[in-house]
């Protein structure tokens, strides 16, 4: 499931072994810190390059205006119910087959589209948008109860949890602010409430998320700290787990930070193993391999 391959059946993923309430405190928090860093943008720093390849600073703002009212609403119609709707379950059907096909077009539009809104219009009006969906989403994540984390959502053929698209507005909101941060100054990394959640996040989506090469065979065991975990992939067979795995071919352990910025591919493969506090055993080119094979969807 993990290598370049097609389904009949949706991917299915493992369960966060994240408590839901924990997820919904993270984006919360992670909401308030982009907000915060948002806030103190000046027009110099709007216009300064950001980790996003051709993007702004205020071209990533813009982004994540437009990602927030889309989270807005996906919150406020499957806590009503209507994840699971033939829309919904309609929608989710047709990115499903036409995502392979059309995804270039999608991404091409989703890389121009920031830059035509923060040209159009003036920093604190992006500024200001930004904020108004901000506080819809706190208000929506504010009214979920425990009923709504298990809702499904059709999506990439899912369904899949509400909880698992809380973790990915996580990985979104986080990394984002990682985008714009790590422009301004040099200690930039991800807080320990995100990675409470993202390495898992990323575990948990593997069959979605992990495209490696065809051939590509071993095991990998992770141990992170800040906070601890612990966590295993066996890219020969497919499967996943928790905790430590014998022998592993290839052994990542040292701080979440840099090691989920290198899934997201914030840092190329070679650096994270190079130039952070990350320690790797093993093979190599495995480790790179495995660093740098993951899409965000």
């Amino acid at each position: 499931m993990t290598n370049d391959e097609t389904s009949e059946s949706p991917p299915e993923l493992e369960q966060l072994p994240v408590n839901p309430g924990h997820i919904r405190d993270v984006a919360r928090i992670e909401l308030d810190n982009l907000e915060a860093v948002v806030k103190d943008l000046s027009l110099e720093d709007w216009k300064k390059m950001s980790a996003v390849s051709g993007w702004t600073i205020g071209d990533v703002v813009a982004h994540m205006d437009l990602a927030l009212a889309l989270y807005a609403r996906l919150l406020q119609a499957v806590s009503g119910g209507a994840g699971a709707g033939k829309v919904w379950k309609a929608f989710g059907k047709l990115g499903e087959k036409v995502g392979p096909v059309a995804g270039p077009a999608f991404s091409a539009v989703n890389t121009a589209l920031p830059r035509i809104i923060e040209r159009a219009l003036a920093p604190e009006v992006v500024k200001g948008r930004f904020e108004s969906d901000a506080r819809k989403v706190r208000d929506q994540l504010d009214h979920l109860d425990s009923g709504d984390y298990t809702r499904p959502v059709h999506y990439a053929g899912g369904p899949y949890p509400l909880s698992f698209f809380m973790a990915l507005m996580v990985n979104e909101v986080a990394v984002h602010g990682w985008d714009i941060e790590s422009r301004l100054r040099r200690d930039a990394h991800l807080d320990e409430p995100a990675c409470s959640v993202l390495p898992w996040f990323y575990w948990s989506a593997t069959p979605l998320m992990l495209k490696l090469p065809a051939g590509t065979s071993g095991t990998i065991g992770v141990n992170v700290t800040d906070p601890a975990a612990s966590m295993w992939w066996s890219l020969t067979d497919g499967t996943t787990g928790t905790g430590t795995i014998p022998d592993p071919d290839v052994e990542i352990s040292g701080p979440a930070s840099p090691f989920v910025l290198a899934l997201a591919g914030r840092i190329p493969g070679e650096d994270a193993i190079e130039k952070t506090l990350l320690s790797v055993t093993g093979n190599p080119f495995l480790a790179r391999t495995f660093l740098e094979s993951w899409k965000v969807f």
